[in-house]
């Protein structure tokens, strides 16, 4: 199977020989780190160990795809905040300091934004791995603006200005916008199949739905459309509530978590006439504990209503072992090989059902119509 050609597909939403088994969220397990010997902190700030650790999921469990980076703090780091990198395999970079705390009035992109921190060292990561790896899908990742201003502003702070400032708001939106459509331009010319953009703070529990539209989607669909590749939406948490919004806003997909109903997320893609693709959504919980019944059942449940892209509901935790990735890819081969595909094609026929009758008006009965009576009148 051609993985690059297969998972275009997907995106384009034409048909495929399978439905892809990539990880569009970041996988970067701490057993992939002991098999290669590229464990964090360095494969944070080395690109060939970022290849050599974004390598492993398919090397060893044979995910198709590579993806990296591996954290989420990359670009609040190019805007100035101190990053602890971290020691430990199982811990990822966290902020430390910010130039912008507390004040939304303060936020503006720096000019060697794009040469400052470790963009540079991700966009030669990529590089890397497309040389190595010319036949298999790259994967790529940044976070949303949103998310992104409340990293280098403060979340609390954020949320209390969404009722104080939301003019302040929207304009730090933008501007963190600004700062992601330049690594989205910078990274079109790095031949990615694939990239997903990490914003988990517009989850309905912080941002209201309600103002969905008036604080994001404008700037959501800016970045979407400076993407020459395949962008992926990755929200964490129940997004049921904003699944119009999300699967409205330009993106070539949308990754969602396991507590979203994937035949839901579906028929609401087909209402929309949406472009946006499925992506997701078996249990990182699933994954961790490495229960491989689960992962082959959830699997199978995934590809049933119809989701487009297979692979975790959320990044994967570290912890996770490589063989909770490897049954993913396995159900969904087992999926083809027993033609359950065919359960999978009844849904997607189901979606665009209509009951005939309501489009028909039904005729009014009127007795002064029957032959025997038109030529009479009725006396009561």
């Amino acid at each position: 199977m051609d993985l690059i050609e297969n998972l275009e597909n997907a995106f384009a939403g034409k048909e495929v020989e399978k439905v892809p088994a990539a990880s569009i969220v970041s996988v970067a397990l701490i057993e992939g780190m002991e098999r290669t010997g590229a464990g964090f902190p360095a494969s944070h700030t080395d690109a060939e160990k970022m290849v050599t650790l974004g390598e492993s999921a398919h090397k060893y469990a044979g995910v198709e795809s590579i993806n990296l980076p591996f954290d989420l703090a990359i670009e609040a780091e190019a805007m100035g905040c101190e990053v602890d990198l971290r020691d430990a395999n199982e811990h990822i970079p966290e902020i430390t300091a910010s130039p912008f705390f507390d004040d939304l009035s303060s936020v503006e992109l720096n000019d060697d934004f794009l040469s400052s921190g470790r963009i540079p060292v991700v966009a030669k990561a990529c590089q890397i791995a497309r040389e190595k790896y010319p036949d298999v899908p790259l994967i790529s990742g940044q976070i949303g603006p949103f998310t992104l201003l409340g990293q280098i502003v403060g979340i609390e702070y954020l949320m209390k200005c969404l009722a104080t400032e939301p003019e302040a708001v929207k304009e730090g939106v933008n501007i963190c916008a600004d700062a992601v459509i330049e690594v989205v331009k910078a990274y079109n010319d790095l031949d990615l199949q694939g990239d997903c953009m990490y914003e988990p703070s517009i989850a309905a529990d912080l941002l209201p739905p309600e103002m969905f539209n008036e604080i994001v989607r404008y700037p959501l669909k800016r970045i979407s459309k400076a993407a020459d590749f395949n962008i992926v939406l990755h929200v964490c948490g129940d997004t049921t509530p904003i699944l119009k919004n999300t699967l409205d806003v330009g993106y070539n997909g949308f990754s969602f978590e396991d507590s979203v109903n994937v035949k839901e997320a579906n028929q609401i893609k087909y209402d929309l006439d949406s472009n946006t693709q499925l992506v997701g959504n078996v249990a990182t919980d699933s994954l961790f504990k490495g229960d491989l019944e689960s992962i082959r059942l959830e699997t199978f449940k995934a590809l049933d209503r119809g989701i487009d892209i297979l692979g975790s509901s959320c990044c994967v935790p570290p912890g996770s072992p490589l063989k909770a990735m490897e049954a993913m890819v396995k159900a969904r081969d087992e999926y083809y090989e027993k033609g359950m595909e065919v359960k999978r094609e009844e849904n997607e026929k189901a979606l665009s059902w209509k009951p005939v009758y309501v489009e028909e008006p039904l005729p009014v009965a009127n007795c002064h119509e029957l032959p025997e009576l038109r030529n009479k009148v009725l006396k009561i």
